[in-house]
């Protein structure tokens, strides 16, 4: 699909703010609501991006996250990775070049639940080994919202409603959100934007990368120097890095990376040997994405926040 300059400008504003109006958005770019709203449904509709209510793991009952690899034998990998994916606290798993032959990531209600699902991994048929990392801090992550969600005995079954709702359609008006939650359109916005502003939620645009030519995706995990905080806001800040996170393990930090060609990722990882407090960086190739599904729904009703990492 060939975009110019007004579908990338729109395409901007919505991932700031994927709730942002038809009106406010061609204001913004210089068009009519109805030239806006055209564009939007186009791009939407050719899946070059995807408008998203992304909910706090916290307000799920999420709080231990983690990442393992996994080394296949005597199955194929596929069969493994197939596998791997059925487990309902692995929201993302991957074929990869190098080592070992899978990856996933974690997300469990506590670290004793994380540890049980990486029992259930080894238990897999054609599972050589696991090598299980914990994350500790969230450096980069595109799935969660910047701010953690505060008390949660501010929120009800109405505003729990109103999160389902946004999951199914991160967009969907006021008055249709109203009509289905019995308040007014005034009451139902008030709730929604306290949902955002609290940091249980954010809705915005996910871009597909594929889409701006983005096809190669690579994994990398560092050892650094000292508490390497520096190191990790510097490579956090590429624009290429997808995601990052500080772990405990055999590494102390793992990220993805998301460029256009071979000779680009070769670059980039170039660039992050180079920043003062890298000690080592190894990298491996995603083949073939299994799995990515961030959507969890609860795991309880309105949990309390237990503390720990706000991670994916």
């Amino acid at each position: 699909m060939e975009l110019d300059e007004f579908d990338l400008a729109l395409i901007e504003q919505l991932r700031i703010d994927g709730r942002a109006s038809f009106e406010s958005l061609g204001a913004g770019v210089g068009l009519s609501r109805t030239a806006a709203r055209a564009r939007v449904q186009r791009v939407l509709e050719a899946g070059v991006l995807r408008v998203v209510a992304m909910v706090h793991p916290e307000f799920d009952g999420i709080h231990a996250f983690g990442h393992v690899s996994i080394a296949v034998q005597g199955r194929t990998t596929a069969q493994v990775a197939a596998s791997v994916a059925q487990l309902p606290d692995t929201p993302f798993v991957s074929i990869v070049s190098g080592r070992h032959a899978v990856v996933a990531e974690l997300r469990s209600s506590d670290v004793a639940n994380l540890s049980d699902t990486v029992s259930l991994i080894r238990s897999v048929d054609g599972v050589q080994s696991v090598d299980t990392l914990l994350y500790t801090h969230l450096v980069k992550e595109p799935h969660t919202p910047a701010n953690g969600p505060g008390n949660l005995d501010q929120f009800d079954d109405t505003d729990r409603h109103l999160l389902e709702l946004l999951r199914q359609d991160g967009r969907m008006p006021y008055a249709d959100l109203a009509d289905r939650v019995g308040l007014s359109r005034g009451a139902t916005r008030t709730r929604v934007l306290r949902l955002i502003e609290s940091g249980v939620v954010a809705v915005t645009g996910i871009v597909n990368p594929t889409a701006f030519g983005m096809t190669q995706m690579s994994g990398f995990q560092l050892h650094l120097e000292t508490d390497g905080a520096a190191a990790l806001s510097a490579i956090g800040r590429m624009d290429e890095v997808d995601f990052l996170a500080r772990t405990l393990g055999r590494c102390d930090a793992v990220g993805t990376l998301i460029t256009r060609t071979r000779a680009e990722t070769i670059d980039i990882l170039d660039r992050m040997r180079a920043i003062d407090g890298v000690r080592d960086l190894q990298s491996w190739t995603h083949l073939e994405l299994v799995k990515e599904q961030y959507d969890r729904r609860p795991l309880r009703a309105l949990p309390r926040s237990r503390g720990g990492v706000a991670a994916r």
